[in-house]
């Protein structure tokens, strides 16, 4: 009876040990995880089954920074749980050797109940974690959908006919990609949702200085649409009009892929057919998420990266810091390709994608001041300020008339820096040297997403398009209603995620 009554001890102890640490180290990192980047099951899948060459682990270390100190509670939860255990063994055995009548089966029966406590215990606290990994991440909401099915593609998708997309005198394209660019950096009093601070000045001025859509009076922007919410899913929802719906099991690597949806027509094919040099300019491993094999398939671009960078004796391998290149390196790199690609005498469209916003606080960089005790705060000040002094580079030069800047935010951060219980996220963007009056467009209180941008820019460029819709976007020069006005986002939202048997026939 002593042995079993010890055997009882054991098994409430391991089951003690397996509930405190599903409370402290599982649940702790998935709260983290969701806290700081903001990502569904569905991005952490294609994350994961994407190739990681040039991604920044440094996120892992923060990681291990929050569920350290949880660990460190779960070690004291066992010390006392030690303690208990083998108090109660020792009260047990001193019952058992007493040998009272009925001493014996009280404490076989006090040790039974706490056994059926513990599983109790143990049971409540997995449906507990699973209930809020489930609520953070939206696991049963990718199952859903995953398995549902929609025609929003077979219904209002409109194929690019480039034959049909033609311009008098279209311009050169500087299309530029701010990483996390959202409009909420800005003040209360802009537009944004700073209560007292405008972290982006510049970038303000200059939309409120040039075509910039919004979806209030003052500074605003467009939806980031689902399935368009991470770099490479923006990327091409702006160069389609289509999200990124991809199966899983067609996203491993994009990079040994032969073809990267090769029956998809998008901005740069477009250009390409319409005699454009193009470049694509990113600080990173371009291979990172299919970048390099999308933009080499499509529209035949030159890709510069890291590495090419390095090649080109613009950064020594000891240089290398966070992803790669810093920002301002970038733009330095970017003036010469732009000297290069205007010398060439044909139009050209360099496309380039910052990195030092990116997500987790941003990237410090020997030109950030130390002037806010946030670090992304001074992070986006000096990228606010870099861009700035990049445009102004760029006023100077003999192309300049000749070509529309587009500048946007690829998506909102990730994390939760600065954006804390902020609901409305809007996402940057700007048009500079498009031809249009400001006054003559419906720039103000419009709803739109993502994909609008496709036909957009090309209408930016000068470019005439019939109907003026392209994939699921709207051309927001024509004031035509965007499908957000007309269907809603929260439905466009909803079906984009849903399986399509015409996404699958036309972009697979």
């Amino acid at each position: 009876m002593k042995d079993r009554s010890r055997r009882i001890t054991k098994i409430c102890f391991v089951i003690y040990i397996i509930s405190a640490f599903i409370d402290t180290a599982v649940q702790g990192m998935f709260v983290w995880f969701q806290a700081s980047f903001g990502v569904t099951f569905r991005e952490i899948i294609y994350t994961i089954k994407s190739p990681l060459s040039g991604a920044n682990s440094d996120f892992f270390s923060r990681a291990v920074s929050y569920v350290f100190p949880r660990l460190v509670i779960f070690a004291g939860l066992i010390l006392v749980g030690i303690f208990f255990f083998f108090m109660l063994g020792k009260y047990i055995s001193a019952g058992l050797l007493i040998g009272r009548k009925g001493r014996e089966d009280l404490c076989i029966d006090i040790v039974s109940c706490l056994k059926g406590l513990l599983f109790v215990a143990v049971f409540g606290c997995a449906v507990l974690v699973i209930v809020n990994i489930n609520r953070r991440l939206e696991i049963t909401t990718f199952i859903r959908d995953y398995n549902a099915r929609t025609t929003i593609y077979d219904d209002y998708y409109v194929k690019p006919d480039t034959s049909k997309i033609t311009a008098d005198k279209p311009k050169n394209l500087l299309y530029i990609y701010m990483e996390s660019m959202e409009t909420t950096y800005a003040s209360v009093e802009d537009g944004g949702e700073q209560p007292k601070i405008n972290y982006i000045p510049n970038l303000t001025r200059i939309a409120n200085e040039n075509i910039s859509f919004s979806d209030e009076e003052k500074l605003g922007g467009f939806i980031s649409a689902k399935n368009t919410d991470w770099t490479m899913s923006a990327i091409w929802a702006t160069e389609t009009g289509a999200a990124f719906a991809f199966p899983i099991e067609g996203n491993s690597d994009f990079g040994d892929q032969e073809h990267f949806s090769k029956n998809t027509v998008t901005l740069g094919d477009i250009l390409n057919e319409k005699g454009y040099e193009q470049e694509f300019l990113c600080g990173s491993d371009s291979t990172f998420g299919g970048r390099k094999a999308f933009f080499e398939q499509h529209g035949d671009f030159r890709v510069y990266d890291k590495f090419t960078a390095e090649d080109e004796g613009y950064l020594l391998p000891s240089e290398e810091v966070n992803w790669g290149l810093e920002d301002w390196r970038l733009y330095d790199i970017a003036k010469d390709e732009l000297t290069r690609l205007a010398a060439e005498g044909r139009p050209f469209n360099l496309t380039m994608l910052t990195v030092d916003t990116h997500h987790y606080d941003g990237w410090i960089c020997p030109y950030c001041e130390d002037t806010y005790p946030e670090q992304l705060a001074n992070v986006l000040i000096c990228a606010d300020r870099q861009i700035n002094d990049f445009l102004d580079w760029c006023s100077r030069q003999d192309w300049y008339d000749d070509t529309v800047i587009v500048i946007q935010g690829d998506h909102p951060r990730m994390d939760q820096s600065l954006v804390t219980d902020v609901k409305d996220r809007m996402v940057y963007n700007c048009f500079i040297n498009t031809g249009y009056d400001p006054a003559s467009l419906n720039m103000k209180n419009r709803v739109w997403n993502t994909m609008d941008m496709f036909p957009t820019v090309l209408a930016a460029m000068g470019y005439d398009i019939p109907g003026n819709r392209l994939g699921l976007g709207t051309n927001m020069f024509s004031n035509d209603k965007t499908l957000c006005e007309t269907l809603g986002s929260d439905y466009i939202d909803t079906e984009v995620q849903k399986y399509s048997q015409f996404y699958a026939d036309n972009f697979y």
